[in-house]
């Protein structure tokens, strides 16, 4: 019988066998709720929450020579239910086998107690690790786990800091060997930050370091150590660190786009007290900004009037928020008066001083030539490309916003459509050109009449719509009136004279626009039928 009065559970597990369990005392049946035979027939992986995934590390502890070492792991019982445990775990040899001699001690209750700090560890954005005098891991939190290149805690058992660091500065001849970790460069030993705080006891903050992962991939860090004191004094460090891959990532894409581009590199500053001052302009700028050669570019009488303050209130806060998030900033500048407008891109990466003085260093690119095109294609997409009016999904975006409104705020609008009376024999008698001609005539009369908030779009043919917000029906028929009667006084190059039908209604309580357009075109209709060139309200 394997220790039968040891107070503790005690389980023999056979490493050579996938881990099967050997054998069992009855304080480790009582534990786990099997019988000594049952315990016998399963392995390691059957109670150990990480399954097979325990198994490289049984293999490592089996591999060390003398001594047991405590490990924390979540134990599943027969019931179901997982404790957490810590396994102090050897080699051992028994009748020539090489065995491996597991001690549980159940640190539910324990941990349970711990919770709260444990919870503040695994859930920091940062990594956090302790470590003895001699650089041993006493201690890692997940973020850390992972930055590191590992899946769980246990696989730094006995692990020691100086496998992860890099360091070549020059070390100090009067320090104890232990404190010395292995250089970046040949080899050479130097002593890293970490231990000068295990030896000098005071912290050591914000320090810019690189770290190797677990397949020797380093990655830049800014790291800060405290000492761990008790009451013998100093006992270790522990270790907060951020990884900084994505942030240096970020500062290599800014460098690139500034020296791969064309335009002009610039620097400004925010100030704590909301001031932004220029520190410097590429001479590329003074053709940016439109100005002479001998201009003064950081001066704030020649900056100021290149924008409008909405836009410089506008840019302050964008450097603010970015300075904030620690991003790239990124913004576009309308500059210039309207008939000579400019559009510049900017792109800075922020630095803090220590006075809380943020510095922005970056590029700024002209992209007039692409926001024109922009507003070509946009005008493109929202009008008739022969009349220059709306098109119909435009003006169904805009009778949507009307409708909205006039449910919401009770806002009246009045909706009508016009027709070109005759259109086709027009077009027979006199051509398609001519026909074309007669449509931007009627699209140009109308709106040369409208208010800037009416909207007009062709609908569709020889029909158009037209929009008239915030009126009512009887001020729209007069309109719609003065609108038929300039229609009807034009001449056309061909020497005929066009006249158009119109339908209107005004939008009711309740009523949808299907609901309205089928009334308006029913008016349209009666216009038609009672002999056209005339306007009939629904």
């Amino acid at each position: 019988m394997l220790f039968a009065n040891n107070a503790a559970p005690i389980l023999l597990i056979d490493p050579g066998r996938d881990g099967a369990i050997v054998d069992a005392n009855p304080k480790a049946a009582a534990f786990y709720g099997h019988s000594r035979e049952k315990l016998r027939s399963l392995h390691v992986w059957d109670i150990n929450a990480l399954g097979r995934s325990i198994l490289p590390a049984m293999r490592e502890i089996a591999s060390w020579e003398g001594g047991h070492y405590p490990q924390r792991f979540h134990h599943r019982l027969a019931d179901g239910s997982v404790r957490d445990v810590q396994v102090y775990a050897g080699p051992i040899l028994l009748a020539g086998r090489k065995l491996l001699l597991c001690i549980i001690h159940d640190l539910t209750a324990v941990i349970e107690a711990e919770q709260f700090n444990r919870l503040l560890l695994e859930n920091v954005q940062v990594g956090v690790c302790g470590i003895d005098r001699a650089g041993n891991f006493t201690f890692v939190n997940p973020v850390a786990v992972r930055a590191l290149g590992f899946r769980h805690e246990s696989e730094l058992t006995r692990g020691h800091i100086g496998c992860f660091l890099t360091y070549s500065s020059p070390a100090p001849t009067d320090l104890p060997p232990d404190s010395r970790t292995a250089g970046s460069e040949g080899g050479a030993a130097a002593l890293h930050p970490i231990f000068q705080v295990a030896e000098t006891g005071q912290t050591a903050r914000d320090i810019d370091a690189t770290f190797l992962r677990s397949d020797g991939t380093p990655f830049p860090v800014r790291l800060t150590a405290s000492p761990i004191r008790n009451h013998s004094g100093i006992v270790g460090v522990v270790v907060s660190f951020s990884d900084l891959t994505a942030e240096r990532e970020q500062e290599a894409q800014a460098s690139d786009l500034a020296n791969a581009l064309p335009g002009a590199i610039f620097q400004a500053e925010l100030h704590p007290d909301g001031a932004l001052r220029a520190g410097y302009f590429s001479s590329a700028a003074t053709e940016l900004f439109g100005l002479t050669p001998e201009s003064e570019l950081t001066a704030p009488s020649i900056l100021i009037p290149l924008m409008s303050l909405k836009g410089w209130a506008r840019i302050r806060r964008s450097l603010r928020r970015a300075g904030r998030d620690g991003k790239v900033w990124e913004g576009e500048l309308e500059i210039g008066p309207a008939d000579s407008r400019r559009w510049l891109l900017g792109r800075a990466q922020p630095r803090r001083r220590a006075d809380g003085t943020l510095v922005f260093n970056g590029v700024l690119l002209d992209i007039t030539e692409r926001k024109i095109l922009e507003a070509e294609l946009q005008r493109a997409a929202m009008h008739d490309p022969l009349t220059g009016a709306w098109n119909r999904r435009r003006f169904q975006q805009a009778l949507a916003e009307a409708e909205a409104r006039a449910e919401r705020y009770g806002r009246p609008y009045v909706l009508a459509l016009i027709d070109i009376d005759h259109f086709k024999r027009f077009n027979d008698t006199h051509g398609h050109q001519a026909g074309d001609d007669a449509l931007r005539l009627v699209a140009g009369t109308l709106s040369a009449r409208l208010r800037r908030s009416d909207a007009l779009a062709r609908w569709g043919g020889e029909e158009f719509a037209l929009l008239l917000p915030e009126t009512e029906l009887a001020a729209a028929g007069q309109v719609l009136e003065n609108l038929r009667q300039a229609v009807a006084s034009q001449q056309m190059e061909c020497g005929s004279s066009i006249t158009v039908s119109i339908g209107a209604g005004q939008c009711r309580a309740g009523e949808d626009t299907y609901g309205l357009l089928q009334r308006v075109d029913a008016a349209l209709y009666r216009a038609k039928d009672a002999g056209r060139n005339r306007v009939e309200l629904a």
